[in-house]
């Protein structure tokens, strides 16, 4: 098949053995590949009530068949595990920078580590020379001088996956870091690869990724024709995500800080960062970032911005996950407050300064101190300190926070698929909870019809979605709509179908950034696959792919006792301020609110008002297994 390499790497850290499989059609034809099919080889492989650091549990690294091909955007790199922050069985995505690339060079398309080694290694991976070599020599060190260590070893272009001393030490919202850049692993990915003594991965490949038809150059290159003559292609180019989301002065960010744009291999926008300080006591300072716009996150808590970046360096240099440790210490901070956390234990209050938060994170990576108690995340403080204390410090949905709000370090009022998406996403809180119009913008609702439709939502959903005056039939033939303003968008409708396209982007290694995502639709997508792979394949057909994919990660959380009590909000986020809706701007969201789109989002998926997919819905998409999975554990489908 073309846009496939055809195999599978099985890696047993203890036995020190690898074994290359055949990449199973079914596999492809049922998950497409990169995310979905790295949740079925998880859900296989990783048995229910596994310890996350425990050698038992299972890490699948994934990429799509569009990696390593012509195809813009095209270089995305995903992970499944079960999370150590709260024990769900969850995905990390990243730009995959050369990594992606280099991996499908290689003659793989996924790569499944099990066991734990018994010393530090890092596992080689170059074309069909696989070896798991000794990592003593890396072992302490930070993500930085790990990646320029194997760098200056093998050469460049090389793809490297490494972990800091936070991943070591096990702090439970440790994280992966792709080519020094990417992250990878919100929830924990950090930890499991240092419960297993794995300090990285470093991939090099040489035999090239295949096509079967001509078409697909040309797809290809109509495609990349149309985004070069996009008339905003070139802000994005000059700002990446400043754009979307200005976290500082464009001024301060083009005079004083920018010293390059980058790119992973195949992306026609390089929205990532490369930046130099340039004055102050941090001159000199350059940090390689997946954006500017984290780099300066600090600057909420009181910081300047050169103290802000230096902050963020320490934190990534340690592997750690920037907005997870500003949580823990807003919760710490709260709770010494309030009198739960005493003087003997903390000594002092944490400090928002450069000084005390850097020494604060040097404590949680090597778990010194009370440092070992943060290292645990904000799980491991409401297990200790009560969850309810830990509630009123921070919005927490399933162990960790829910950092976009208008309380949050993300602030954001508009309650669209992100934010809700917040608590239905199995694995929890992230940025990219699902992708749609909704993504850090107020759009009119009449340019929805267009953005629905390129999502590969059908009709009937359309109407259930957006507001359904008289003149609807005649715009969805159209594609012009006037809805009224007197209703809202449903946004818990919408989310379903958002979560089916990020997946169906994430399993054909596609960036789901807007910059990137805009241009792709499912007829392109399912044209692509076609023409690329050889298996002809129709627009419904992928998207019920990504549906596939989506509802067994929901059934392999519900098999770990994950429901609809994990899907409720916090508190937090009743108080004032708090979201208002998408389309309006004026109706506060209420708890009432989010339960009733909670009930909405369940039917839409198919799934019981509890949250777990039905019977009837699994059977529909082929998962007869996934029943008598769900019904040998006692749970109601």
């Amino acid at each position: 098949m073309g846009g496939y390499a055809g195999k599978v790497l099985h890696v047993d850290l203890s036995k020190g053995e690898v074994e290359k499989e055949p990449l199973d059609l079914e596999l492809v034809k049922n998950y497409i590949g990169g995310l979905g099919a790295s949740v079925k080889l998880a859900y296989d492989l990783i048995k229910p009530g596994t310890d996350p650091l425990s050698p038992e549990n299972v890490i699948v690294i994934g990429v799509g068949p569009l990696v390593g091909t012509l195809a813009p955007g095209s270089s995305r790199v995903c992970a499944v595990t079960k999370l150590p922050a709260n024990r769900a069985i969850g995905w990390a995505g990243a730009g995959g920078c050369s990594f992606g690339c280099m991996l499908k060079n290689a003659g793989y398309d996924h790569v499944v580590i099990r066991d734990r080694s018994s010393k530090p290694v890092y596992l080689k991976i170059f074309d069909d020379d696989i070896e798991i070599c000794d990592a003593e020599g890396l072992w302490g060190e930070g993500v930085e001088r790990t990646t320029e260590e194997l760098w200056k070893k093998y050469g460049r272009p090389t793809g490297v996956i490494a972990i800091g001393q936070a991943g070591e030490n096990l702090v439970k919202f440790s994280m992966a870091f792709v080519d020094r850049t990417s992250t990878l692993g919100r929830g924990g990915l950090g930890a499991v690869m240092g419960s297993k003594n794995l300090k990285a991965i470093v991939v090099k490949g040489t035999k090239g990724v295949g096509f079967s038809s001509p078409r697909f150059v040309k797809l290809c290159n109509e495609l990349l024709e149309r985004i070069k003559g996009h008339p905003r292609l070139r802000e994005w180019q000059e700002l990446g995500l400043l754009v979307s989301l200005p976290a500082l002065p464009k001024e301060l960010y083009l005079e004083k800080l920018k010293k390059a744009r980058i790119s992973c291999v195949s992306c026609p926008i390089g929205d990532k960062d490369v930046i130099q300080i340039r004055e102050g006591r941090f001159k000199g300072l350059t940090k390689f970032t997946s954006s500017v716009v984290n780099t300066v996150m600090p600057m909420l808590y009181g910081l300047s911005y050169d103290e802000a970046i230096k902050c963020v360096a320490v934190l990534d240099d340690y592997g750690m996950d920037m907005f997870e440790f500003f949580a823990v210490i807003k919760a710490v901070n709260r709770l010494y407050d309030e009198g739960v956390i005493t003087r003997e234990l903390l000594e002092s209050k944490i400090e928002y300064s450069y000084e005390s938060l850097v020494e604060w994170a040097e404590r949680i990576a090597y778990r010194r101190g009370f440092g070992d108690v943060l290292a645990e995340g904000l799980t491991g403080l409401a297990e200790r300190f009560g969850r309810e204390a830990v509630a009123r410090a921070t919005s927490m949905v399933k162990g960790l926070m829910a950092y976009v709000g208008p309380k949050g370090p993300v602030m954001w009022n508009r309650f669209g698929t992100m934010e809700f998406g917040q608590l239905v996403n199995p694995r929890g809180p992230h940025v990219a909870s699902s992708g749609s119009p909704t993504y850090f913008a107020v759009r009119p609702l009449r340019d929805f019809v267009t953005h629905l439709k390129r999502m590969g939502v059908p009709d009937d959903a359309v109407r259930r979605i957006l507001p359904r005056p008289h003149e609807w039939s005649c715009g969805l033939q159209s594609g012009l709509v006037s809805p009224s303003e007197e209703v809202g968008l449903n946004v818990g409708r919408l989310t379903r179908y958002s979560e089916d396209w990020f997946m169906v982007l994430a399993s054909l290694g596609v960036c789901a950034r807007a910059q990137v995502n805009r241009f792709y639709s499912a007829k392109l997508a399912a044209e692509l696959f076609s023409a690329l792979t050889g298996i002809e394949v129709e627009e419904r057909e992928l998207m019920r792919c990504g549906e596939r994919a989506w509802n067994l990660l929901r059934a392999a959380n519900a098999r770990e006792g994950f429901s609809r009590k994990d899907d409720e909000p916090p508190e937090s986020w009743f108080a004032e301020p708090t979201f208002v809706d998408y389309s309006k701007g004026a109706v506060r969201i209420t708890k009432e609110i989010v339960d009733m789109l909670l009930n909405e989002y369940y039917e839409e998926r198919g799934w019981n008002k509890n949250g777990v997919p039905t019977k009837e819905k699994l059977l529909e998409l082929g998962l007869q297994k996934v029943v008598e999975d769900l019904e040998g554990l006692g749970i109601e489908v």
